[in-house]
């Protein structure tokens, strides 16, 4: 079906039952601008969390015969259907097109469900539930009933189901922790029960009435990219929404939950070809959260970005298990897998060529000459796939991604030399160089021998690192990103494991370098 002022991007049709599903933000590569009118210039800014936000959104309207609106196309840089003073002011048809559907649903239904469908960039199980305020369960509906955009009682049945149907399936149902909708300019918000907008009459005598009950679904990685995940929330969704019992499949496996926070773990093998960062980060009010980052052969690249959630189990995210001599590290999640780490410089692209992937991780680092310092063995699988682990590894974190402001260039190096010597090194330009040598006799600071980097055809991408005649480093592998330094400054910092030779010592670790690019 096609409204006659709606761009062709805009794809809607009517459904059987009472809910509607809305995917405001185009979510696919190759996006367009046609039909807008005004308003920022293309190519600016692409936003990366709207990825298959428009698939999911089909698959479960399919799945529910529900009514749909659909943006495939159009960057929210270009025109955010999600934002109230965009949409009267430049997509008045969007509104047309809600109101059109929503009739059509409470002509056969006492009310309408509409359900609005966005991404979320953790790398994991979880869906934060907009309903105007953040609540702790849905059961605490009735503390905020003013703020929100749903009735109590709808927030204590149908949502608690989706909370409960979640759980069961290893999904991590929250409410509005991270996205509640409370922007007022917040399209959610033309639903709030308290505050009707009387600028849009037909939606506000709805709202009034008790008609519409008006929900935000902020998706998670795992439940947009293709893969079990998705398909066991689109079971769960299901279930909520129906009624019937949901099936035995979960979005990601069950495990225990000690944990250390923060701590670390950084690992190169060279038989395996598989380098291995992982660090969960200090907690905050809710717990702590993760990273996993999987270097396999010369370029592909897997990553884990975890996020906790608030007053429930640790993050779904990589465990330390301190041990006597060590600590045990296990993962068992997924992570977005890319043909080439150097993708990373745009992470959109990154991100869109990505692929959603089983990642499991058994290892067990022993401290050697120092509590930072010691031999890391275990496993590493990929898609079922089993590397063994048997190397040196760092219990400190070395790759840095550093957003200070003040330097031109910064350079990070570790190298694991053998079972009692390792080294490290931090370079800022302007600043200082220091290296840290750690041996079986103690660990001895000084400043750094003067430092020589050689580039090929691209001069971000180190080739060969000379500190003195001390340590030469031979990047093996190639991860780049951008980061914002200030609003007028940028750099690029490239990233991976390495091959290095110190006085006859060959070993194995990881550099870092990142120059300011604007």
């Amino acid at each position: 079906m096609h409204h006659p002022e709606a761009p062709e991007w805009c794809q809607w049709r009517r459904g059987r039952s009472a809910v509607l599903f809305v995917a405001p933000h185009g979510g696919r590569r190759g996006r367009q601008d046609a039909g807008i009118g005004g308003g920022l210039r293309a190519g600016a800014g692409r936003k990366v969390n709207d990825l298959f936000t428009a698939e999911v959104a089909v698959e479960l309207a399919d799945v529910l015969d529900a009514a749909l609106i659909v943006n495939a196309t159009c960057d929210r840089n270009l025109l955010d259907l999600n934002r109230i003073s965009q949409v009267t002011a430049r997509a008045p048809w969007f509104l047309s097109v809600l109101e059109r559907l929503l009739g059509d649903i409470l002509g056969r239904h006492d009310r309408a469900e509409i359900l609005f469908v966005h991404g979320w960039n953790v790398v994991q199980a979880r869906c934060d539930v907009g309903i105007g305020q953040t609540l702790a369960t849905a059961a605490a509906a009735a503390n905020a009933a003013d703020l929100l955009t749903v009735s109590v009682a709808y927030a204590q049945d149908r949502l608690a189901m989706l909370e409960r149907a979640g759980a069961a399936a290893g999904i991590a149902v929250s409410f509005g922790e991270r996205y509640p909708g409370r922007h007022p300019n917040n399209v959610l918000q033309l639903f709030r029960r308290s505050l009707a907008r009387t600028a849009h009459p037909t939606l506000a005598g709805w709202v009034t009435a008790g008609r519409i009950e008006a929900v935000q679904l902020e998706l998670g990685v795992a439940l947009r990219w293709p893969g079990a995940p998705r398909r066991a929330f689109a079971d769960v969704v299901a279930a909520a929404f129906t009624g019937r019992a949901p099936s035995p499949v979960r979005a990601r496996p069950e495990h225990a939950t000690s944990r250390t926070s923060p701590a670390s773990l950084q690992v190169y093998d060279p038989a395996a070809c598989v380098g291995l960062t992982v660090r969960a980060d200090p907690a905050g009010p809710s717990g702590p959260g993760g990273r996993v980052l999987v270097l396999l052969g010369s370029r592909r690249a897997a990553l884990f970005i975890g996020e906790p959630l608030r007053g429930g189990a640790p993050a779904e995210g990589p465990r330390f298990t301190p041990r006597e001599d060590g600590f045990d590290v296990h993962f068992d999640g997924y992570a977005l897998a890319t043909d080439d780490g150097w993708r990373y410089v745009d992470l959109e692209d990154a991100f869109a060529s990505s692929q959603l992937t089983a990642i499991r991780l058994e290892l067990r680092f022993r401290r050697g000459v120092s509590a930072e310092y010691g031999v890391v063995d275990g496993c590493v699988e990929v898609d079922g796939a089993s590397r063994p682990i048997a190397a040196p590894g760092f219990a400190r974190h070395g790759i840095l991604q550093r957003t200070g402001t003040g330097w031109m260039s910064h350079l990070a190096l570790i190298a694991a030399l053998g079972p009692t010597r390792a080294v490290r090194l931090r370079h800022e330009f302007p600043g200082s160089s220091l290296l840290h040598e750690l041996t079986d006799a103690g660990e001895v600071t000084r400043p750094a021998p003067p430092l020589a980097a050689h580039f090929g055809a691209d001069r971000h991408a180190p080739s060969r690192i000379a500190v003195g005649r001390e340590l030469v480093c031979r990047p093996l592998t190639r991860m780049s990103i951008s980061r914002p330094l200030t609003a007028d400054r940028q750099a690029l910092i490239t990233f991976g494991a390495a091959e290095f030779e110190a006085a006859g010592d060959r070993g194995y670790g990881f550099y870092e370098y990142g120059t300011v690019v604007i």
